[in-house]
């Protein structure tokens, strides 16, 4: 009895054994990670072979992409180029200036001859060159010529395109134009000025179809004809739709009263209200957007009427009344880049594709039958 006893009792020791072996090796079984050694060749199969290529070559792809600029490279401008000539054909040159991308800001000018259009201009764009745009000279004034013909074209590098055009309503233009048409035929020579003012609202009404901001400049309060004159040529300006084949848009861009070569009396308190009261009672019913902050007020004030005064450029010192010409302009031009941007079209348009859009709606002002009927209206 007691062999037996002896023999059960080692029987469950070796079996008791046998477990914590077994659970020792299942526990405490160590994990193993194999790894080639640094400098050892071994053969490798054709699909990692090609697979290691492939990862190669996606990294050098890809470290090659991310050193790519986001634009492409494009010329830097130092003189103002043509963007429109005296027939109001517009030129290709511009092309080779603007990007790919929908941050861009339109600005234009309008006015009549010698009121200095170019030197605001100029002015606007001082901190990145001086006198982008050219004056006249005494030789303009000797010849009878315009500085500007057509429409003169300047970006900066922050995007903003800025177009200076040709005096509306200039006397140089009937000049020419009397020259022209007296020699082709003597019986149009009467038609003359109906023509010029014509061909004028039809650059106006561009300007006001293409622009962001369109600069009113004057150098004396107030010419009623010029006024009138403004009023036409919104009444005329097309709508997006119908250059574009698009979703209806009707597009009204930012339009600044700016009273250049002012005196010092027009600083006055009485002068300014006197030019705000006749603004807003003239362009009551205009869509144009003649309230939007640009004027000389310390703050931005949104419905205030789009109003600036810049002194003549003398040597003089009247700077206890009135901030010097460049201050003003500085402040004008803080104003005109801080503005809203609305879209012209239904789509969001990039700096391209509005040269297009410009292209489009100068051929459908000149195919307009409205301006053919206002031109056969005429006196």
């Amino acid at each position: 009895m007691s062999s037996r006893k002896t023999l059960s009792a080692s029987k469950d020791m070796d079996n008791k054994d046998g477990e914590n072996r077994a659970l020792i090796k299942v526990i405490d079984r160590p994990t193993f990670i194999l790894k080639t050694r640094e400098g050892e060749s071994r053969a490798v199969s054709p699909s990692q072979r090609n697979g290691s290529k492939k990862d190669t070559e996606s990294n050098t792809s890809s470290k090659l992409a991310d050193t790519r600029p986001a634009l492409p490279t494009r010329l830097e401008m130092t003189h103002t180029v043509k963007f429109m000539d005296e027939g109001m054909q517009l030129l290709e040159s511009p092309l080779d200036f603007l990007y790919d991308q929908q941050d861009f800001l339109v600005v234009g000018c309008v006015g009549t001859r010698g009121v200095g259009k170019s030197t605001i201009m100029s002015l606007l764009t001082a901190n990145y060159m001086s006198d982008v745009f050219p004056t006249q000279t005494l030789s303009h004034h000797e010849s009878g010529s315009n500085c500007t013909s057509g429409v003169d074209f300047y970006v900066t590098k922050n995007r903003v395109i800025y177009l200076d055009t040709q005096p509306i309503l200039s006397g140089v233009a009937i000049d020419h134009s009397g020259l022209y048409e007296q020699k082709k035929n003597n019986n149009d020579f009467a038609n003359i000025e109906n023509n010029v003012e014509l061909q004028s609202l039809q650059l106006t009404s561009f300007l006001l179809s293409v622009c962001h901001v369109v600069i009113f400049i004057q150098d004396w309060f107030v010419d009623p004809n010029l006024i009138r004159f403004i009023q036409t040529a919104e009444m005329l300006k097309p709508s997006s739709a119908s250059a574009m084949d698009q979703d209806f848009v009707e597009y009204y861009p930012h339009i600044l009263f700016l009273h250049n070569k002012a005196e010092l009396q027009d600083f006055m308190p009485d002068s300014m209200n006197m030019m705000k009261d006749f603004y807003n009672k003239v362009f009551i019913n205009s869509r144009l957007l003649t309230h939007s902050g640009l004027n000389m007020a310390s703050s931005v004030v949104d419905g205030q009427l789009n109003l600036f005064v810049i002194p003549e450029i003398t040597n003089e010192d009247e700077t206890i009344v009135h901030d010097s010409a460049e201050k003003i302009s500085e402040k004008l031009r803080m104003r005109i880049h801080g503005i809203s941007r609305n879209n012209m079209t239904s789509t969001v348009l990039t700096e391209k594709n509005w040269y297009h859009y410009a292209s489009k709606i100068m051929d459908t002002i000149k195919k307009s039958h409205l301006f053919s009927e206002y031109g056969r209206l005429m006196p």
